[in-house]
């Protein structure tokens, strides 16, 4: 059939054409290379492209099968005029795409044909249209790439069907597509569509290649069938799924058993290389992940030992291990250690180091060490840069943190958002709000445009600075510029206008939020108990009948407890285990330590009891001051059960702890001194099994425990044991308090020793103690009794 004198075909082919020709680029350029004659702008020198019918559009792509890139414009075209290419339109360009190998372009087009729901036709149609004229590899090609799209949108089972319906044209999938299918069905944790795919392959005709069952072995990993996995090493002895099944032991707690696998394979010389030791930089990891640390740091000597010499990337796993675990000691001691063996550490290995400085609150020696790393010539980038600003900041010493930022560009790097918002938070820190502003336009300036984080840093230092105004300010200039506020914006400038006493501004706040939340909510409770209105936050936190965030139950907590309201404190504890939060053994062993001062010790039993229930196992604080309480009850059997109790959970008793024991059992000794024989021996018994037990735990005895044992001599009338404890006090370097004197004191007054107890009162002025007046009366007392009675004896 002869084309009409004017056809718009002709046109747009002989347009885009010259187009290409005066194009400086090769075969391929760019849809953006388009004329803009062809736009809706210009009609009258450009044919209606909307007119155009479904087989002149079919001819034209026909036409460009020697140059995909006119096809794409084409397509492009269509698309601003609002016309939609039928199936078969998409079938040719799709079989042009393939046959030239442009696989991105393939997928892009596929992806918005699949998003395209007006698109008049079934994408499933198109695979049967492609193969109508397409021969094999094109065919797999296109198949490929419309799983590929299938999958980038996570419509797993339509790209399932994908492969089952190429394999009911006759033609077989490839196995690259089912790979990157099941790649992702595992991102997705999709593991049992993975298991049954893998079960149909020869179903589908497909031929497993080693990262097929390298990727199954993963999947039943991920799922805990370590003996699923092992089975499919028979099948496919490949190091490369090998490696894939000792990372899946790895992450399934069985190192020792990956370390074994290991073993022998080395004996059999079928790992070597770098797949050894990429074999055992997994072990190491996986050593790391079971905090057993020295079978990690055996093995990175076992590396060395196998000539693979110290990998950095091993020993940056141990020490990463260490720094989560903020055991900077043993950080210290690992890193001391490969520094002279000569490992040369990366800015991976400082970056954790110095954070873990932070995270202990010793900012100073972070900074120490930053200058001790920089010492050494090693490549400090961003990350650790950005670590010394924010110690810095935190010391309150923000402008040489700025200085060190001029430096940092100085060598070439440049920053970006991070290292600009751990600028401004430093300022907001030391209140120079219009320092951080400042750092907001020299960033701008700089090309680099404030996050939300950043707004959200300085909204939350304008409030905490009391600047109410200027912070809303900020937060209207957030939405102006399509910054959506989000929950924690508006929590910051609650909790920072409480924190600056402005309570009554950031009720105002939270009651204009449109879409309040319950985040909003639990940030008025702490920005109450900011505010030291603990009792207001308790009536706000009653009232809300849903679970919050842990941060501020805690904040309640402590600051309940602070003000003396134990009882609603308790009521905050019983919240948390209502709604599945657990306090944590430092909110319990408090609550408990209040309940015990207030004489409770019902309900700090009751305490006691619910945590080892849930798992929480009190520290030496919380037994402690349990062992207190029954001493201080005389519930002695209960008092000796905890003591034991805590020894059988390994938590070692301290000088305290023996000490209340040991007071209570002496004072036992004394109150029975007069009233049996039995009675008394029974709890000097005990008094000596106790004092044994201490020094056999090699603990020294401090100033209180001393002071314990003088009291008891003085009451048995023993000063001169009672003298010598306090000489060996002294000898052993301890500083007698004004309680060891005046209980020796004590002693010699009711004994009548006034010249002792005076020299001792002298002794005491000299250290600039002073008596009180009762005490000093006291003294005067006996010093008079004394006389009368040597008067009489006259």
């Amino acid at each position: 059939m002869r084309l009409p004198l004017f056809s718009p075909i002709l046109f747009l082919l002989s347009h885009l054409r010259l187009i290409r020709r005066a194009s400086t680029s090769s075969r391929f350029y760019a849809v953006s290379a388009i004329n803009p004659n062809l736009s809706d702008s210009e009609p009258q020198n450009h044919p209606n492209l909307s007119k155009l019918n479904q087989s002149s559009l079919l001819r034209f792509l026909n036409s460009t099968r020697d140059d995909p890139s006119l096809a794409l414009s084409f397509l492009e075209q269509l698309k601003q005029h609002g016309v939609s290419p039928n199936v078969n339109a998409y079938a040719t360009l799709v079989r042009i795409l393939s046959a030239w190998g442009l696989d991105r372009k393939l997928d892009s087009v596929l992806v918005e044909l699949i998003k395209n729901e007006e698109r008049g036709f079934c994408v499933m149609d198109l695979i049967e249209v492609i193969g109508e004229e397409a021969d094999d590899v094109v065919m797999v090609r296109g198949s490929s790439a419309l799983v590929k799209a299938y999958v980038s949108l996570g419509m797993f089972d339509e790209a399932i069907d994908v492969l089952f319906q190429i394999k009911r044209l006759d033609c077989v999938p490839s196995i690259k597509s089912c790979n990157f299918l099941m790649n992702r069905l595992i991102e997705f944790g999709k593991i049992d569509m993975v298991v049954a795919l893998f079960k149909q392959r020869k179903q589908l005709g497909l031929c497993a290649n080693e990262y097929t069952y390298a990727i199954v072995v993963k999947a039943l990993c991920r799922k805990g069938d370590l003996q699923g996995a092992a089975k499919l090493l028979v099948d496919s002895p490949s190091v490369f799924v090998y490696k894939t099944f000792i990372e899946g032991l790895c992450a399934n707690g069985e190192t020792e058993t990956a370390v074994d696998w290991i073993g022998e394979m080395i004996g059999m010389n079928f790992m070597v290389g770098d797949d050894l030791r990429t074999a055992y930089s997994m072990v190491v990891r996986g050593f790391c992940n079971e905090m057993k640390m020295e079978a990690a740091e055996s093995v990175v000597l076992e590396m060395e030992k196998n000539g693979f010499g110290l990998d950095v990337y091993a020993c940056s796993a141990v020490i990463d291990r260490y720094c989560k675990n903020l055991n900077l000691p043993e950080v210290l001691r690992f890193l001391d250690k490969m520094l002279g063996k000569g490992l040369r550490i990366n800015c991976g290995i400082v970056s954790s180091v110095l954070q873990c400085y932070c995270q202990m609150d010793m900012c100073l020696e972070a900074l120490e060490k930053f200058k001790e790393f920089s010492d050494m010539n090693i490549f400090l980038d961003r990350v650790c840069y950005n670590v010394a600003f924010d110690a810095l900041g935190k010391l309150g010493r923000v402008e040489e943190a700025v200085e060190l930022f001029r430096e940092m560009m100085d060598k070439g790097m440049v920053p970006d958002v991070i290292n600009y918002t751990t600028l401004i938070n430093g300022y907001c820190l030391e209140g120079k709000v219009v320092d951080a502003l400042d750092l907001i336009d020299e960033m701008r300036g700089n090309g680099i445009s404030p996050d939300l984080i950043t707004y959200n840093v300085l909204v939350s230092g304008l409030a905490r600075n009391g600047h109410e105004e200027e912070a809303l300010e900020i937060y209207d200039r957030m939405k102006a510029e399509g910054l959506k506020p989000d929950a924690v914006t508006h929590n910051v400038i609650i909790e920072g206008l409480c924190f600056a006493r402005k309570v009554k501004e950031a009720e105002d706040f939270w009651k204009s939020l449109d879409d309040k939340c319950h985040e909003n909510d639990a940030s008025l409770v702490k920005g109450y108990c900011e505010s030291g209105l603990s009792k207001k936050a308790y009536k706000r936190f009653i009232e809300l009948e849903y679970p919050l965030r842990k941060s501020v139950y805690i904040k309640l907590f402590f600051s309940l407890i602070t003000e003396g309201y134990h009882d609603k404190a308790l009521d905050v504890l019983k919240k948390m285990w209502a709604y599945r939060v657990e306090p944590g053994r430092s909110m319990c062993g408090k609550m408990i330590g209040a309940l015990c001062r207030s004489n409770n010790a019902r309900e700090a039993q009751l305490l006691f009891d619910t945590m080892i229930e849930r798992g929480l196992i009190p520290d030496l604080f919380t037994y402690t001051i349990m062992i207190h309480t029954y001493c201080r009850r005389s519930e002695l059997q209960k008092a000796d059960d905890l003591f034991e109790d805590m020894k059988q959970r390994g938590i070692k008793p301290d000088v305290v702890t023996y000490t209340v024991l040991l007071d209570r059992y002496l004072k036992l000794d004394a109150e029975h001194h007069e009233t049996g024989y039995v009675q008394e021996e029974k709890q000097r018994s005990k008094a000596s099994e106790v004092l044994r037990k201490f020094t056999a735990a090699g603990i020294e005895l401090d100033v209180v425990c001393y002071t314990v044992l003088i009291d008891r001599q003085c009451k048995i009338d023993n000063l001169e044991n009672a003298e010598k404890l306090f000489d060996r006090m002294i000898d052993s370097g301890l500083e007698p308090d004004m309680v060891a004197y005046t209980t020796l004191l004590s002693g010699y007054c009711r004994k009548g020793y006034i010249d002792k107890a005076v020299t001792l009162v002298t002794e005491l002025s000299e250290k600039d103690f002073v008596l009180s007046e009762h005490f000093g009366d006291a003294i005067k007392r006996a010093a008079l009794k004394l006389k009368r009675s040597q008067q009489n004896q006259e």
